[in-house]
């Protein structure tokens, strides 16, 4: 699993957000808080608005706000509304497989392929466990995140 520039940022985004307590932040803020540019944070902001994780509040005092509580936004949902071409749990076999034709058209175990179950089972399992933590366990000093991680696998190790 490639996680790209624009899911990273968007993440640190979201983060930025969430730390400010339901509080409108500006794109100009967010932007120097994270090292980025505006124009990449103005861009950021509305694939997560278009994907309903973020709101934009108009006036002197508007900004960027979360559209819903932090531990009601999963990892796993900012990651996909962030993906240039999400692989769609339903198409897995046309969307891995598509990815390495070789070159052909069409990958030549199309049909019957063993290495596909793998990346099928790589896929649901990381994607599965994104969706499962929350933006909330990502709020905080390291430390606290940290404990929150450790805390979330311990727990999936239980009910495995």
């Amino acid at each position: 699993m490639k996680i790209t520039a624009l899911q990273e940022y968007g993440l640190r985004c979201l983060l930025q957000l969430a730390e400010d307590s339901g509080k409108p932040v500006q794109i100009r803020t967010i932007a120097e808080m994270e090292g980025l540019s505006q124009d990449y944070v103005g861009k950021i902001l509305t694939r997560l608005r278009k994907s309903g994780l973020v709101k934009s509040v108009r006036g002197l005092k508007g900004g960027y706000v979360l559209a819903k509580k932090p531990a009601e936004i999963s990892v796993g949902s900012a990651i996909l509304s962030l993906s240039e071409n999400p692989i769609q749990v339903n198409h897995l076999k046309r969307d891995l497989c598509g990815q390495f034709p070789g070159n052909r058209k069409e990958c030549i175990h199309l049909r019957a392929c063993n290495v596909r179950q793998v990346w099928t089972m790589v896929i649901l399992q990381v994607y599965g466990n994104l969706n499962k933590i929350p933006l909330s366990f990502l709020t905080g000093p390291e430390g606290t995140v940290q404990n929150n991680i450790v805390k979330f696998i311990k727990k999936e190790e239980v009910t495995a």
